[in-house]
């Protein structure tokens, strides 16, 4: 019956996965010199498998944000 206005700036960051949201950030910050964030990583995976895989979005975010902290911590 009624149609969902879809503007064209969205669809770019919908197109883009929960791990690549957290590497671009991690990124952001650092061209900022902003201090990196730091996730309970830990507590976030178990908590993850405890509610069988429901968290599965935050953890790609969190595993990409702390790839790319590794990654830019090396240069």
């Amino acid at each position: 019956m009624f149609k969902k206005k879809v503007s064209p700036t969205n669809n770019n960051e919908k197109d883009i996965s929960a791990y690549q949201k957290g590497y671009n950030r991690a990124v952001k910050d650092y061209k900022a010199l902003e201090p990196f964030r730091k996730y309970p990583q830990r507590i976030i995976n178990v908590t993850n498998r405890f509610i069988r895989g429901k968290m599965h979005a935050l953890q790609d975010y969190v595993n990409g944000y702390e790839d790319a902290k590794q990654q830019l911590s090396k240069k």
